[in-house]
């Protein structure tokens, strides 16, 4: 990063509280100026960069027309008399291309105890929808002081991504679509993004409930890269002869608005906060607000004690039949043998995995819908709880379903197009290689009736006696974020994610009258969707795992695949994240048998935790917060700690490397209490004496007495 001059704080609206110090300009309302109270960094430090807001207001032969707020004047502001919160105005903005517009816009800025929230309403008497707007915009955001660089913590599929920002600059669109480089997130997968230097960081996030609309967090590096392809490619420029315009990363909110003429509107609020720490530290900001909405689902018994699954794939989209119904149960005898709860059954509908969706038909060539529900009956008999893989997002294109029916439902793009996701491919060469693929097509969850067809699918599973379903792919909805179809029944356009929850609450409802203690499993369901599942399934790197959503919630049920046949890496994973373990021998197409090392590595892990219960399972995750563990002088990385009710911790430390032993200090914050060492081969407690070898592959928890 260019050193850059500092500056007194320059004259404008002073708005404060314990942790931020902010001031906008009196001209035209942006933001020129943002410290950190309590390490002085100077966020936003340039206050000729400084933004207000931005919109997109497409004309009919021009899409690309914006409003630049750093173009406006403001028509009037006004600062509380308590000072605790700001009120700004524009009245009737310019655009680039279409001129003046009849669009006023009110800005509010609440100094919070969390931080400062904005929000922004439209009311637009123009002819042009609004289709986007930006509110907050950072214009000049600036690393910290002291540390080498600065990182964007994003929530992903499996938990915390995480991208460089300063002095390089990792970008996720391609260089021939935007003019800069640039990173963007979206709700709901990604409610908040932390941006992190050494010791301190920046949180913005989304502080809404209602999925009412889409906000994209992004981040453009202005004016480019210094270098195209060298060691270091990605690095922002230095040389100020390099360019004329200043280097910088600018941060927009986008909101996807979509407010038509006439229409009044009104943001999701946006937290900027600031934090001293690691990314922990930043999830706290959200955790926080967290607590104001969140609920536990409905409570599963068995869930609750320590206990792992097996998956098997009855059948796939080619046709690779691998059993009949009846033979269910030689899979759940081998289960219960070895104690293990849960059978998720993937590809029981007709035509297999990923084919004929919504359809949850039985397959006539696998049984009768009888052989189904009994085979079902004496699995639960024995014990293992059969869960059945179930599939509402999408239809399956090449279906006369959907041709002749569902079409109607899809979600339907501005141009009235229907979405296309591109599939899987399964087993046949011609699947293999894309040739004869089955596309999926995303429905619009905001549709009625595209509801109650779910719900009459949904209500055949429950028909057939299972514990409960697995929803693949309840997460996302492929490219169709927005439908704009006019005889759905929704508002045009409709945020199709704000019917995930319409969807689960109709499910909830039929459970609730038919079978109270259903579990409703999901697979990698953003935070919003928590209330409405048991479990959390998603697949990790056991390496390189940040586990995001594990520190923000410490009690859900998650579950992780483990495929080796002589796996360890994800059994040790599973133990320092708090996971259940998903056994999925021969991918899935197995019986638990088939890789016995494995599965006797397994039992093990989950006969330490059974022992170990109060910390390892029913302990707090507290990620590698409250302990040290050093290794030949330098932090060893792969460990964390989980705090007991009663106070107690244990340090879950992995050995990754496949061959050789690790020797370790282990320090807790704060303890001057015993210290006792346990693995899963050796679970009764020896006493920590300074140092602790972990074998490769391994795994060794130290616990204070």
């Amino acid at each position: 990063m260019p050193k850059q001059e500092k500056h007194d704080t320059p004259d404008g609206v002073l708005l404060e509280n314990s942790k931020l110090k902010a001031v906008f300009s009196k001209e035209n309302g942006a933001l020129i100026f943002l410290a950190d109270k309590s390490s002085g960094w100077r966020i936003q430090n340039r206050p000729e960069l400084g933004l207000s807001f931005n919109l997109l207001v497409p004309m009919p032969q021009r899409r690309s027309n914006y409003v630049r707020g750093r173009d406006q004047k403001l028509k009037s502001f006004k600062l509380a008399v308590d000072g605790k919160s700001l009120d700004l105005h524009w009245e009737d903005v310019e655009s680039e291309f279409a001129g003046r517009l009849r669009i006023s816009l009110h800005g509010t800025i609440a100094a919070t105890d969390q931080g400062l929230l904005f929000t922004m309403e439209v009311s637009n008497h123009s002819g042009n929808v609004v289709e986007c707007l930006s509110y907050p915009a950072i214009g000049d955001l600036s690393q910290p002081p002291g540390g080498e660089k600065m990182e964007n913590y994003a929530c992903g599929f499996t938990g915390l991504d995480k991208h460089d920002l300063l002095p390089f600059f990792t970008s996720h669109k391609g260089y021939f679509g935007v003019d800069y480089p640039t990173q963007s997130y979206f709700t709901p997968a990604t409610p908040f993004v932390i941006s992190t230097g050494t010791n301190e960081g920046l949180y913005i996030g989304c502080h809404e409930t209602a999925n009412k609309e889409m906000v994209g967090f992004t981040y453009e590096l202005k004016p480019g890269y210094g270098l195209s392809h060298s060691e270091n490619y990605g690095a922002i420029i230095t040389d100020g002869k390099a360019s004329s315009a200043p280097a910088r990363v600018e941060m927009n909110a986008w909101h996807f608005s979509f407010v038509s003429p006439g229409e009044n509107y009104k943001s999701s609020a946006i937290l900027v906060s600031c934090f001293t720490g690691n990314w922990q530290h930043g999830v706290d900001i959200y955790k926080e607000w967290r607590k104001t909405w969140y609920h536990c689902p409905w409570e599963i018994a068995w869930l609750n004690e320590v206990h792992s699954w097996l998956q098997i794939q009855i059948n796939c989209a080619e046709d690779n039949l691998l059993f009949p119904y009846k033979d269910l149960v030689q899979y759940a005898r081998q289960c219960a043998r070895h104690g293990v709860k849960a059978l998720q059954l993937t590809g029981w509908n007709d035509g297999g995995q990923d084919r004929n969706n919504p359809s949850h038909n039985i397959d006539p060539r696998l049984g009768t819908w009888q052989d189904l529900k009994e085979a079902i009956a004496e699995c639960e008999k024995l014990g293992v709880h059969i869960i059945l893989f179930n599939k509402y997002t999408w239809a399956d294109q090449s279906s006369e379903w959907f041709r002749n029916e569902l079409i109607k439902y899809s979600v339907k793009n501005m141009y009235g197009d229907y979405h296309l996701h591109p599939g899987y491919q399964y087993h046949t060469p011609t699947q293999l290689y894309d040739i004869s693929t089955r596309r999926l097509i995303p429905m619009c969850m905001m549709c009625p009736r595209w509801r109650e067809i779910a719900d009459a699918e949904f209500e055949k599973s429950i028909a057939l006696g299972a514990s409960g379903m697995l929803f693949d792919e309840c997460q996302h909805h492929g490219g169709g974020k927005y439908c704009f179809d006019q005889n759905h029944g929704h508002p045009v356009p409709a945020f199709v994610y704000e019917g995930d929850a319409k969807l689960l609450k109709g499910f909830r409802a039929i459970t609730t009258h038919k079978k109270p203690d259903y579990v409703f499993a999901g697979e990698a369901c953003y935070d919003l969707e928590y209330p409405y599942y048991n479990l959390s399934y998603f697949r990790i790197s056991a390496t390189r795992h940040i586990a995001g959503q594990r520190y923000i919630d410490s009690n859900k049920a998650m579950m992780i695949a483990v495929t080796g046949f002589d796996d360890r890496l994800f059994p040790n994973a599973a133990l320092r994240f708090k996971y259940i373990m998903s056994l999925e021998p021969c991918f899935f197409k197995g019986f638990i048998d088939d890789f016995p090392i494995t599965l006797a590595y397994v039992e093990k892990i989950d006969n330490l935790r059974r022992k170990y219960k109060s910390y390892l399972w029913d302990g707090e995750f507290r990620d590698v917060l409250e302990a040290t563990v050093i290794r030949e002088e330098k932090s060893h990385p792969d460990y964390s700690v989980f705090r007991g009710k009663e106070g107690k911790r244990a340090v879950v430390i992995c050995n990754n490397d496949e061959k050789q032993p690790i020797e370790l200090q282990v320090t807790l914050d704060e303890s001057n209490t015993p210290l006792m060492s346990v693995t899963p081969e050796n679970p009764e407690p020896i006493l920590y004496h300074g140092k602790v070898t972990v074998p490769a592959l391994s795994v060794v928890v130290v616990l204070e007495q």
